[in-house]
């Protein structure tokens, strides 16, 4: 008989944690929900975002290692950018790298902290830092190329940008002549 009250008493403790989970990730659906709703009449609920922010981080704190939890500190760190806070979301970002090693989303919060202090925070030591770490973890990720241009750019204004890019375009059309010039000596001497 105890082994009856043990199993049934494991299957309501198993019950009431699925249900408190469930109940948790549904109190941010209708937060996210009604958010969204006032957001679509022009109405900003400051009140709202803060009440969200703690039921994320509840949930995160609840259920560490359930896959909602990293998408949640994920939008908890856009609402931070988006409140003019990029410290608080530098720290999110870097408590997802360091927390969840196995999570795919763990390169973009590397690259994300690099654009905050790059674009947020004027720091591009700090940026330039962040991406040079991306680039030696993650060489191969797809969007390796564009930090690897971003890098190459950090710190220049547009109009250096472009007279860079409009360099190596006339480069290359040099090149592509002189190539073009070199093929039909080549075809010349063929015949």
């Amino acid at each position: 008989m105890n082994r009856i009250f043990s199993v049934l008493a494991i299957i309501a403790l198993l019950t009431s944690c699925n249900s408190k989970q469930e109940w948790k990730k549904k109190a941010i659906d209708d937060k996210e929900n009604a958010l969204a709703e006032a957001a679509k009449k022009g109405k900003i609920d400051t009140a709202g975002v803060k009440d969200l922010l703690v039921a994320y981080d509840s949930y995160v704190a609840a259920f560490p290692n359930d896959s909602n939890s990293v998408r949640y500190l994920f939008r908890e760190a856009d609402f931070y950018r988006y409140m003019h806070k990029p410290q608080k979301s530098i720290a999110i970002y870097t408590n997802i790298y360091n927390a969840y090693p196995t999570c795919f989303r763990r390169p973009y919060a590397l690259f994300l902290q690099g654009f905050i202090y790059e674009n947020e925070i004027h720091n591009l030591d700090s940026a330039k830092a962040k991406y040079e770490m991306f680039l030696q973890i993650y060489p191969n990720h797809p969007i390796a190329k564009d930090v690897k241009t971003t890098l190459e750019s950090l710190g220049k204004t547009p109009e250096q940008i472009i007279a860079e890019f409009e360099a190596r375009q006339t480069a290359d059309s040099s090149m592509t002549g002189m190539k073009d010039t070199r093929d039909m000596k080549d075809m010349k001497g063929m015949k």
